[in-house]
């Protein structure tokens, strides 16, 4: 099943659970909040992996990197980072000659950084949030006619969601639906791992 198609059932969970919130009272909250000391710096870090579906002819693929915890802005206003890598190909054949076959790959490597609203504090916890992406892209050919290797570099932004749960006092799970929107838009489905060194 493509992620795309599981990506307007995300959103409309979403809408309900910013309805369930209220509007007017997240504002109050982070307006309240916003006198509040920061805390940041580097909270913990840790692995992520998931799945990536690329718009165009590319199949999807396995995502992996690395995600970090920058603490909290105000409470609940979190900022994070990651770095990212995944990549996907294809072979094809001149004429339908299996004994022709050229492939190609492309590969995407990322740096993004963001922040999440936490909806609630506690060992489940729910969230939304956005931010930039650097990504480092790449095409390369083999045997491929009238095409040369070749590489780009974009600036993007993403907005993403999803729950997150402390299983520990050192470790905290997150699963979430990550949208890119660069020169190749992405929709990914995320697993992050962090390890808490604060």
């Amino acid at each position: 099943m493509k992620i795309h198609s599981i990506t307007p059932l995300f959103f409309a969970g979403v809408c309900a659970v910013l309805f369930a919130t209220g509007s007017d009272s997240l504002a109050k909250e982070v307006y309240r909040n916003a006198s509040t000391q920061s805390d940041i710096g580097l909270k913990g870090f840790g692995p992520r992996i998931g799945f990536v579906d690329a718009d165009g002819a590319y199949d999807e693929t396995a995502e992996v990197g690395l995600v970090f915890d920058f603490g909290e802005f105000v409470p609940q206003l979190h900022w994070d980072g990651s770095i990212s890598f995944w990549s996907t190909g294809r072979d094809f054949y001149y004429n339908n000659d299996r004994d022709n076959r050229y492939n190609w790959k492309l590969r995407d490597l990322a740096l993004r950084s963001g922040v999440n609203y936490h909806f609630l504090v506690g060992e489940w916890v729910p969230y939304v949030g956005g931010g930039l992406g650097l990504h480092f892209y790449s095409w390369d050919y083999n045997n491929a006619p009238f095409y040369s290797n070749n590489s780009d570099t974009k600036v993007g932004f993403y907005i993403d969601g999803g729950i997150s749960h402390r299983f520990s006092d050192g470790w905290t799970g997150k699963m979430q639906l990550q949208l890119d929107y660069a020169d190749l838009d992405q929709t990914a489905l995320l697993f992050d791992f962090i390890y808490h060194i604060q």
